[in-house]
């Protein structure tokens, strides 16, 4: 069963490297055309997959994910970027959002407090291990 940290990685690099995906006539179609030798792989395993998400609004699945969703296509749109679902914005916007739903994004929070009555970690006292990663979502789902 593909769940969406299996192909969030690949929807990352796709948009990363410009690449528009689309569905007509149950097909995945991309422009252009030809993408990396790896990424063509994992397009075929995770078809099925990416081609439901092309076909249904995409939804986040939590508060994180819809912020981050919604402020990476804010972001695109101010920048006159297209954003329509396929699109390689879109692609890296779902992407994020996905990623974000993953328990290891979380990862690598550190304090000398213990948790406070919101959950959280210490409020100012946190440091996070690498916070590039952990707000990325490291190696989740790979």
């Amino acid at each position: 069963m593909t769940t969406p940290t299996d192909f969030a990685p690949l929807l990352l690099a796709l948009g990363r490297f410009g690449i528009e995906l689309a569905a007509q006539r149950g097909r995945l179609m991309q422009r252009p055309a030809h993408p990396l030798p790896d990424q063509k792989e994992a397009l075929m395993r995770h078809r099925g997959a990416i081609l439901a998400m092309l076909a249904s609004e995409y939804i986040p699945a939590s508060e994180q994910a819809r912020y981050i969703y919604g402020e990476r296509l804010g972001i695109a749109d101010d920048l006159r970027m297209p954003t329509h679902p396929g699109s390689p914005a879109w692609l890296v916007a779902v992407a994020e959002s996905m990623l974000a739903g993953c328990p290891a994004a979380t990862n690598g929070v550190h304090s000398e407090h213990g948790p406070n009555d919101k959950g959280d970690s210490g409020g100012d006292q946190g440091e996070r291990s690498d916070p590039l990663r952990d707000r990325q979502g490291g190696e989740c789902g790979t």
